[in-house]
């Protein structure tokens, strides 16, 4: 899940039963904010870290449009190399789409 993420994606994970042994600290998480600006995306961090960090099947959440809480959103290119590197590494993306309609997406 991205950093940072809405404060209930840990709790609904967790209650959910999906964290690996119950345990959020077995939950990885990628960079979203780019932490100097605070406005942007942090796609070099995002796009490193899915390429290195998850195994193959694992599922990654992602937002779909209106990133909470930064609101910040990839632009449709970013989008295109997130979906190729989770295409390559045979990653799962599972779509926070709760605010579909209120920004980009």
């Amino acid at each position: 899940m991205s950093d940072p993420t809405w404060g209930n994606h840990k709790k609904i994970i967790r209650d959910a039963g999906l964290a690996p042994n119950g345990e959020m600290k077995d939950i990885n998480t990628y960079p979203y904010i780019d932490t100097k600006t605070n406005t942007k995306l942090d796609f070099d961090g995002m796009i490193e870290c899915l390429k290195t960090k998850p195994n193959p099947g694992d599922v990654i959440l992602l937002h779909a449009c209106a990133h909470n809480p930064t609101g910040v959103d990839p632009t449709p290119e970013q989008w295109g190399q997130i979906r190729a590197v989770m295409k390559e590494r045979k990653l799962v993306p599972f779509f926070d789409c709760a605010y579909q309609g209120f920004a980009t997406g």
